[in-house]
């Protein structure tokens, strides 16, 4: 009994975690950190409505192949936002990020690539 108390307390901590706004994600591009890339980690991000110069986001690019992306805001334009990726700067509209790094988890983004997540 005492395994599945575990469990109900472990899924109830995700369900207010989710309900306040946090998410993980699986970047397919951007930053390079000390332990890989960006495509071998998972990021928890949260959600806001206004991010600021200098936030690390994860957002969707133009581009397909390379979205969600993870970078840093370098300028704020109303509801537009500039999101450097290390390579190149892209133009990315509010509704398109999804929310403000929290923490990265490095590697177990290679455990969502293998599930083709």
């Amino acid at each position: 009994m005492a395994r599945f108390k575990n469990v109900f307390i472990a899924l109830g901590i995700i369900a207010v975690l989710f309900a306040m706004g946090f998410r993980v994600e699986h970047p397919h591009s951007g930053f390079k950190t000390a332990v890989g890339s960006a495509s071998s980690s998972i990021v928890l991000v949260k959600k806001s409505s206004l991010y600021a110069v200098g936030d690390k986001v994860v957002a969707a690019s133009a581009s397909a192949d390379l979205s969600p992306v993870l970078g840093q805001v370098s300028q704020v334009n109303g509801t537009k936002y500039s999101v450097g990726n290390g390579v190149f700067l892209e133009s990315v509209e509010g509704t398109k990020i999804d929310g403000k790094m929290v923490v990265v988890l490095p590697f177990f983004g290679y455990i969502f690539g293998a599930l083709g997540l």
